[in-house]
Formats: structure tokens, C-alpha cells, sequence
């Protein structure tokens, strides 16, 4: 019976809930769990590993080396979903590194990390659950919004063009461009020097998490949620508001699981503007509501046949660039039964929490005769 260390990524409402699913997850595997939510700062995390003596740590967002003195008789078990603005180099240093995208695979072996691996999110089926609910919404998006870019964040030097200097709002053309371009392939930066723009070396965290991240999502987000215009019922954060076009589709912040399971079961769509899986897309199939998500980048790996999932199968993919021209049509196929039934069926047999915790237990293993084998090695020297 493997004992785990458990931590996600903060105290947030979203964090909170999940927690429990993960653990349980965990425990339906056959493991001893302990932890919380929230990451710990070293020193107590230091001494929740001496009194616990967990056979691994697992934490999400942060690697090893960020830990200080972290014992090297312990397996550290890293699951990223957000950079946070940290560049590929500074996250090193964990037994094993998962990584929310597969696009990001390529990204640390090229810097020399080899066991790099995909880890999908997967759903708890205890709450998330097909009661047969009347639907009551036709398309439901969920998630967070940014705020809008304020006179201060667009006038954030950000590096030169030539001998030009450009700051922030000069690049995010180029950034919505690279968003929603279906074949583009290289990343960001590079697409930039081929502008001829050099980004600085002394960027901040925060201000790297806006090009990579929060603009991208916004840019991607407004763009997919727009193609099917006022008939989406929008759930997430107040920023929503700050939105003039979303203000009557904005429903509030739902933050207890279950509520949240209903309004998915009422709905007959829900909405994922990204090709890669995520919690709200395996929660969506449990729940019997179909899935629609973006189409992923031309010549792309999919991550969803990884999965197992196939486009008009089991989910549908839009292209983000394109306009629905009959909603209505779009809202009443009669085949969308089928790829409901198909999705649900496939992730109660194989993207629960426990399946994910198997996957995790499973390479947990392999670094552990590995590691045997280098001390039996060492003492036949």
C-alpha cells in the first residue's frame, strides 16, 4: 500500500473541490493519502515528509528544485498545468514531470528532461452524473475571464523591433494572429523573431504570463465563445462583466461541485475553446451533455485519440475560425445521442480519478526499480 503526498496548486474554491475527487482517486488505487489543496512552503512540507514517510509526493505546478532540501530518498511527483510564467529551464528536477499538453512534451526534452510524460485531467463520477435533467440551456461555457488590458499593462516594455522599441500592445496582434492561425506550429517566439522582434532577456513572471498565457486565453476564449453568440449561458468569474457583449449571457460563479453537475446536466452543449481535454470536458461526458471543443492545429498529435476519444464519436471539434451558418441545425442532429452515450460509457471505463492514479502508480514504479537498480549496481562496484 503506496502512501501519497498530495498537494495541488492553491486554496482556491476550484482547488478546494477538486481535491477530494484526486484523493479519492488515489485511494480507490489502494493508497494512503494525505495533503490538502495548497502547496506548503518547504520547511513544512519538509516536515509533513518526515512525519508521514510517504512513498512519493505528488504536487501540482511545482518541480523539485523549487523545493528546498527536498530528501533525496523520496520520489517527487510533478503534475504541470500552468507555467505561471516560469520559462521551460527553471522546471527541472522532479522523478516525474507531467504535463497538461502533449505540445509541451517537446518542449523539455529538447532541454534535456526525459521522463516527461501526459497526464489528461479525468472526472469524479460520484458527483458528476447523468440523472436525466430537462434541458434548460442549449450552449454552456465554463470558466475564467480576464480582466481587459489596463493603460498600464499595455505600456509595459517588452522588447525591441530593429531599434524600435515596442511594448506590450504592439505584440498582441501578433499573439491573436498566432492564436488563431489553425496552421501554425512553431512557437510564439519564434513566429516573433521572423517579425523581427526580439523579446527582452529581464522579462518578469508576470509579464511572460501574459503573452504566453492570459492572452492566449482570453484571445481564444472571446473568439470560440463569439461564434455561437448570445445563445451561450456563461458560468465563471465576475470578469465576465467587465464584457459588455457577455453581460446578459453571464450567469455567476458556481462554486459547489454539484450545483455545478446540474446546470452541466441541463445543458445540451457544453463548450471547450481548446483542443486539449480538461476537467469541465470529462465532467461534461459523465454527465451525459455533449461535448464541442476547439479543432486542433493542422499536422497536431491529438490528444484525444491518446485518450481514446474520437472527433464525431465521442465529442465534435469546431474550427475556431469558422461561423456556424444554422445554429439550430448545429443544436438538434439526432446522432449527438449517440456520441453521448459513447463518451460516457468511455470515460466511466477509463477517465475516472482512479485511472489517472493507476497511470501515476504505475511510473511511480518503473523510477523505483530503477532507482533499486542503480544502489545494487553501486554496491557490486
Amino acid at each position: 500500500m503506496k502512501k501519497v503526498l498530495l498537494y495541488l496548486a492553491s486554496n482556491s474554491p476550484f482547488y478546494t473541490n477538486l481535491y477530494p475527487s484526486i484523493k479519492r482517486g488515489f485511494e480507490e488505487a489502494g493508497c494512503v493519502v494525505e495533503g490538502g489543496p495548497n502547496l506548503l512552503e518547504s520547511e513544512a512540507l519538509l516536515k509533513k515528509i518526515e512525519t508521514f514517510q510517504p512513498d512519493f509526493v505528488f504536487e501540482m505546478n511545482r518541480v523539485k528544485s523549487e523545493i528546498e532540501n527536498f530528501p533525496k530518498n523520496v520520489i517527487h511527483v510533478c503534475w504541470l498545468v500552468d507555467f505561471w510564467g516560469r520559462r521551460s529551464e527553471e522546471l527541472i528536477g522532479s522523478d516525474i514531470l507531467y504535463v497538461w499538453s502533449m505540445t509541451w512534451i517537446e518542449k523539455f526534452k529538447e532541454i534535456g528532461i526525459q521522463n516527461v510524460h501526459y497526464l489528461a485531467p479525468a472526472t469524479d463520477a460520484k458527483i458528476y452524473e447523468n440523472n436525466n435533467r430537462k434541458k434548460n440551456h442549449e450552449f454552456v461555457f465554463l470558466g475564467h475571464m480576464s480582466k481587459q488590458w489596463t493603460n498600464q499593462e499595455l505600456h509595459r516594455k517588452i522588447g525591441r523591433i530593429g531599434n524600435q522599441e515596442l511594448f506590450f500592445k504592439d505584440i498582441l496582434s501578433y499573439v491573436r494572429e498566432y492564436v488563431l492561425t489553425p496552421n501554425m506550429q512553431k512557437p510564439l517566439i519564434d513566429i516573433l523573431k521572423n517579425y523581427g522582434i526580439v523579446l527582452a532577456d529581464n522579462l518578469d513572471k508576470p509579464l511572460l504570463y501574459d503573452i504566453f498565457s492570459r492572452a492566449f486565453r482570453q484571445i481564444r476564449r472571446e473568439h470560440f465563445i463569439d461564434i455561437f453568440t448570445n445563445k451561450v449561458s456563461i458560468y465563471g468569474s465576475k470578469n465576465w462583466l467587465l464584457y459588455d457583449k457577455y453581460r446578459n449571457s453571464y450567469k455567476g460563479y458556481i462554486e459547489k461541485p454539484q450545483l455545478l453537475s446540474a446546470i452541466i446536466q441541463s445543458s445540451k452543449i457544453l463548450l471547450h475553446d481548446h483542443y486539449d481535454p480538461h476537467f469541465r470536458t470529462f465532467d461534461a461526458m459523465a454527465c451525459g451533455t455533449l461535448v464541442v471543443t476547439a479543432k486542433e492545429k493542422i499536422n497536431m498529435d491529438s490528444p484525444w485519440m491518446k485518450l481514446g476519444l474520437i472527433d464525431k464519436e465521442d465529442y465534435i471539434s469546431v474550427d475556431i475560425n469558422s461561423k456556424l451558418s444554422n445554429k439550430n441545425d448545429f443544436l438538434n442532429q439526432r446522432y449527438y445521442k449517440d456520441i453521448i452515450k459513447n463518451a460516457q460509457e468511455k470515460v466511466l471505463l477509463k477517465h475516472l480519478w482512479v485511472h489517472r492514479a493507476e497511470q501515476i502508480l504505475h511510473d511511480v514504479k518503473g523510477i523505483e526499480i530503477f532507482k533499486d537498480a542503480l544502489i545494487k549496481g553501486y554496491s557490486h562496484e
